[in-house]
């Protein structure tokens, strides 16, 4: 389980290294919901590195949504 974080830049959530956040990502954004889906900062969701992409998919059981990794956690 991960929990959904907000800082200075929003909503992320913290999986293999990276701050994952909401937000269209060209090549993506028109087959996948990458919004934010109603999650607030403390949610704890089920969520996955999608392999061989910038994505991760988190599960709400009724929907999926898809972040995208720009930033690595020093």
């Amino acid at each position: 389980m991960s929990r959904v974080r907000e800082d200075e830049r929003g909503l992320y959530i913290r999986l293999n290294g990276h701050k994952n956040r909401p937000g269209a990502v060209r090549g993506y954004d028109h087959v996948y919901d990458m919004s934010d889906g109603g999650l607030k900062a403390g949610d704890t969701v089920k969520a996955y590195h999608v392999t061989e992409t910038p994505l991760i998919k988190i599960n709400l059981g009724h929907k999926k949504l898809y972040w995208h990794s720009r930033e690595r956690i020093a």
